[in-house]
């Protein structure tokens, strides 16, 4: 699995509300249409740590695939992602996008039986 962080801005005179209510009417029906997206969350900065520390964006949208070269084919070709784009840009602007791989644990040691010894 790949995860895909978009930090986005909210564009001067957009509050956070138009743009939540935007990602409910018109990205998450969406992202259902898209099937090389496996989930997809908007989440909204409410600070930083240190709280005094100011963050660039406003939003980090975080979708999960498991075919990146898909996703990024359905980016370019696909019509919900046309929809999406058509709008999103007079809400808000990307700052940065990040491709990241989660880091598993180790599996279990061979022969493990998941339980404790005692």
């Amino acid at each position: 699995m790949t995860i895909v962080y978009w930090l986005v801005r909210l564009k001067p005179g957009v509050t956070a509300e138009e743009y939540q209510a935007f990602v409910r009417r018109v990205d998450y029906p969406a992202v259902t249409r898209i099937a090389s997206i496996r989930t997809y969350r908007s989440t909204h900065v409410v600070g930083a740590i240190p709280a005094d520390q100011g963050v660039p964006f406003d939003f980090v949208d975080v979708v999960e695939v498991d075919d990146l070269a898909a996703y990024l084919h359905d980016l370019e070709n696909h019509p919900a992602v046309a929809e999406v784009h058509s709008q999103s840009p007079n809400l808000v602007e990307v700052v940065h996008c990040a491709i990241a791989e989660p880091v598993s644990p180790d599996p279990a040691p061979s022969g493990a039986s998941g339980g404790m010894a005692g």
